[in-house]
């Protein structure tokens, strides 16, 4: 990696919606256009781990293709579900056998998807990622923006000890599994003293990890979110809605003020089961690159002639 390195892709949150993140990778790779930053949220950070840890992105794809439809095991039974919210709102009274009985913090597991994602890449370590990358997480309890990146990025990317947590040294299955954990949806990851949840509380694009990190160049790809299209016909749909409407203003002042290139691959809504679309899913990160491609090629010329580099072919792979 340079001295300061030219390109870095922030991945952006958005459920299943993540298998765009593949078809955007798939552009850049096939015209020779290196990564040398990654940082994601969420469904980007799940991407983001195996990309960095050098998987092919054949082998991404095809792992995104047949995903497990027990990656998100529930946390509690419907039936304990309902018997606890009963007796929480006092409309059954309290009986003794029902004591072990309480309202849990989150619907779904990440278990599976932390053991998942550590599997895949032999949970290596953020030190040896083959393309260094930071996720980002959220502290329920005192709302600290949580950076999981390698020991050397922590004089860059942690600027405010009072707000933000760094750590280092934990496997990349549970920094996907902290960044995806959507509060109300799935259970908070305990990590030491910290419960942790969804990154895109604090930023699903997290484009300000890049240029803390010096990217001369920086990507966003943002899912959007599905706010006119998703159903809420379900609690899970209602908790899901609420978290994307909350996180659209954010997103947007973000990416506003910041100078990455956004691309928004045009996905649509999907739900956590929709494991059906998600070819279509990457087909759509396909064209959106695609389309983005010669404004991605302008901004890294620029980048390479302002840094006194020789510009090159963007067509070949970079030495």
């Amino acid at each position: 990696m340079r001295s300061r390195p030219l390109l870095g892709i922030a991945l952006g949150g958005g459920g299943l919606r993540g298998a765009a993140h593949i078809g955007v990778l798939k552009v850049l790779e096939e015209n020779g256009i290196s990564v040398d930053l990654i940082a994601g949220t969420s469904a980007g950070s799940m991407v983001g781990a195996l990309y960095a840890a050098g998987l092919p992105l054949g082998q991404i794809e095809e792992t995104f293709r047949h995903l497990p439809a027990n990656l998100f095991p529930p946390a509690v039974s419907p039936f304990s579900l309902i018997l606890a919210l009963l007796e929480r709102f006092g409309l059954i009274g309290y009986r003794p056998r029902a004591q072990c009985i309480s309202l849990p913090r989150g619907l779904l597991k990440t278990d599976f998807l932390r053991d998942f994602i550590n599997r895949l890449t032999a949970t290596r370590p953020f030190s040896q990622l083959k393309i260094p990358a930071a996720f980002l997480a959220t502290d329920l309890c005192s709302g600290r923006e949580v950076i999981f990146a390698p020991e050397g990025a922590r004089p860059y990317l942690l600027r405010s000890p009072a707000q933000q947590v760094f750590l280092s040294t934990e496997p990349l299955g549970t920094a996907v599994a902290a960044s995806s954990a959507i509060p109300g949806i799935f259970v908070p990851v305990r990590v030491g003293s910290l419960d942790l949840a969804d990154g895109a509380l604090k930023a699903n694009v997290p484009v300000h990890l890049l240029e803390a990190w010096g990217a001369r160049v920086i990507l966003a790809v943002d899912l959007g979110f599905s706010v006119e299209a998703a159903d809420v016909e379900s609690i899970i749909q209602v908790l899901l809605q609420s978290s994307d409407i909350m996180g659209q203003t954010i997103t947007e002042l973000r990416l506003k003020i910041s100078h990455a290139l956004v691309i928004r691959p045009q996905v649509g809504a999907m739900k956590l089961t929709d494991f059906d679309r998600i070819p279509a899913a990457i087909e759509k990160g396909t064209l959106a690159a695609t389309l983005a491609l010669p404004e991605i090629k302008k901004a890294i010329w620029q980048a390479r002639t302002e840094g006194g580099e020789e510009a090159g072919d963007l067509g070949e792979k970079e030495k």
